[in-house]
């Protein structure tokens, strides 16, 4: 484990102790979920990296979609006041992914509680911003 995954580990360890839970990074990956099993937000230090990379799932393409709705994902990303500095990617699993990176180094015990709230709520926001545009899109 890199120094930079020991320091994610044990801030995962203070936020469990807050929160009711044991959290650790394993390969580098953790990932929380909401109580109801959706992907609250995956938690990546790539190896020999000082980078906290977070992503969760916005939504899944379950079949070929056309030009327009790419391009609408890829317009949202310039978007600030909706984005708040994340962006949208697609996974090798066609799905949308929101994403956003901070330096490891940077987190405390509470910015990264902070972080970990904040994303976990943007991807909530982004989803239903989606349906709103694209409701044709998202899974009833």
């Amino acid at each position: 484990m890199t120094h930079t995954q020991q320091y994610i580990t044990r801030l995962l360890r203070h936020y469990g102790e807050s929160n009711g839970g044991q959290f650790r990074l394993q390969d580098g990956i953790c990932a929380l979920r909401e109580p109801d099993g959706q992907e609250a937000v995956v938690l990546e230090v790539p190896a020999n990296s000082d980078v906290l990379v977070l992503h969760s799932d916005v939504m899944r393409f379950q079949a070929e979609v056309g030009i327009s709705v790419y391009q609408l994902m890829l317009m949202l990303n310039f978007e600030m006041a909706a984005m708040k500095g994340c962006w949208l990617a697609l996974d090798e699993n066609l799905t949308l992914r929101l994403c956003t990176q901070h330096i490891a180094a940077s987190l405390d015990d509470a910015s990264f509680t902070v972080l970990l709230l904040g994303f976990t709520e943007q991807a909530k926001e982004t989803r239903r911003l989606i349906h709103e545009l694209r409701p044709d899109l998202m899974a009833a």
